[in-house]
């Protein structure tokens, strides 16, 4: 990737902000990372109504969360429903649930340097 190309924005849903650790579906904050050669560094956090309503999902709260992440390139999660997952790449956005539980900057420099 050439030295003057904007930074990748990528989504991650996180509890408790060091590990990719929550369900897409039950987050209610994402983490947004800018990730270039240089690596990845933590940009703000956007929040949201969660999707997963006992089951099932909402399909009202779920478009918002796509227009949230709507400048993301990819979306690292925990976990994600097939549904969820279709809609994501739809929009434009890579649902990435390769690094459960990783910890976040490690796991979004492998996948960087492996696209």
């Amino acid at each position: 990737m050439p030295t003057d190309a904007q930074p990748l924005l990528v989504a991650v849903s996180t509890k408790d902000q060091h590990q990719i650790d929550q369900h897409f579906g039950h987050a209610d904050v994402f983490a947004i990372y800018a990730l270039d050669d240089a690596g990845a560094r933590f940009a703000e956090t956007r929040e949201v109504a969660h999707y997963c309503q006992g089951g099932y999902g909402d399909e009202d709260k779920r478009e918002v969360i796509l227009r949230t992440l709507a400048d993301c390139t990819a979306l690292f999660t925990a976990r994600i429903g097939d549904g969820p997952r279709s809609r994501l790449e739809a929009a434009g956005i890579q649902a990435v649930d390769d690094y459960p539980y990783g910890a976040i900057e490690p796991s979004l420099c492998d996948w960087f340097a492996k696209r």
